[in-house]
């Protein structure tokens, strides 16, 4: 069993790891909170839940691969290139990596919730409902980048594509706030002295 604090630490990992995959500003091609750092926040969520949820650490080398790849393109970035896009079998795989990763990791999150936190407030089935929302948004984004060619091309610019990424914003918003709520069952009380 892992104590309070190491639980509440990792469930904040968790929720700023969310908010750093999909809440982005660019200084020019270079993301100024680049994805990469999110999953390196959710590996470190990993690590300090997986005592809790051992399952988790069946996710550090996806989320290991996951990291690399955001690193990479983040650094290309700066050069003005970047790496999806130009194999269709990494795009594929990446992708399908993004669905399970996230897919298994929000699925313990709502284990976490069912287990600690109260029953009146349903933390557990919302953490599943957004799960399910996030994991049928990432495979819309994904057919569109893979199929068309990556964020660049002209499909990208029509009102679709645009709603897709307002609506994965608005969920990896929502999903971080549920975090919270969730590491909220975890804060230890505090000492009261005694009289």
């Amino acid at each position: 069993m892992t104590d309070r604090k190491t639980l509440y630490n990792g469930l904040t990992g968790a929720a700023w790891g969310y908010f750093l995959l999909y809440v982005d500003f660019n200084i020019g091609p270079v993301s100024i909170l680049p994805r990469f750092a999110g999953y390196l926040m959710l590996l470190g969520a990993i690590r300090d839940l997986s005592g809790e949820r051992r399952d988790l650490i069946l996710l550090r080398p996806l989320g290991t691969l996951l990291a690399v790849w955001s690193a990479g393109d983040w650094f290309l970035s700066w050069g003005g290139l970047d790496i999806d896009g130009h194999i269709l079998f990494a795009d594929l795989l990446i992708a399908a990596a993004q669905l399970y990763f996230h897919f298994q990791f929000l699925t313990d999150m709502a284990a976490l919730a069912e287990l600690y936190c109260a029953p009146e407030g349903r933390l557990d089935l919302r953490i599943l409902r957004q799960r399910n929302l996030y994991v049928l948004l990432i495979t819309g984004i994904c057919l569109i980048q893979t199929v068309n060619g990556g964020f660049g091309s002209a499909v990208w610019s029509n009102g679709a594509a645009v709603i897709l990424m307002i609506l994965a914003i608005l969920l990896s918003i929502a999903l971080m706030v549920n975090l919270f709520a969730l590491r909220a069952c975890f804060k230890e009380e505090e000492v009261r002295p005694s009289a």
